[in-house]
């Protein structure tokens, strides 16, 4: 009989707030700590999902009057750590089309082995794979 892979799973909910994020970072550095992770995956990781969430407030659609909410989820197993925000307020593109952006999204796909942004329906969702 063949030995099966662990796979650890981690999830937490934020509000989509600039204050909340240290929080998030802790929380997911803490997850990856105890399960494990060393750097710089962990390092990598926490770094990653941080810019994933601040370009997801940053970029928010702040048309409407609620609050909306940030996932952030994590698993790990034997070879990877895999990174996954979730943003379902929507992208705001300017009129012109022009996004102005940083470095960090490129910094990130130097970082991670693969990186996927994909907006569909409103939703954003990020997703990083480090390897261990």
């Amino acid at each position: 009989m063949s030995e099966m892979s662990v796979v650890e799973v981690w999830a937490v909910t934020v509000p989509a707030e600039p204050g909340h994020l240290h929080l998030a970072r802790r929380a997911l550095r803490g997850w990856l700590t105890r399960v494990g992770v060393a750097p710089p995956a962990l390092d990598d990781a926490v770094w990653s999902a941080d810019e994933a969430m601040s370009n997801a407030i940053a970029n928010a659609n702040q048309s409407g009057p609620e609050s909306t909410v940030l996932g952030l989820n994590a698993h790990v197993d034997d070879e990877a750590v895999v990174i996954t925000v979730i943003d379902e307020s929507g992208w705001r593109v300017p009129a012109s089309g022009v996004v102005l952006a940083g470095r960090g999204m490129a910094i990130v796909r130097a970082l991670a082995e693969q990186v996927n942004l994909a907006v569909a329906d409103g939703r954003t969702t990020f997703t990083a794979w480090f390897l261990r």
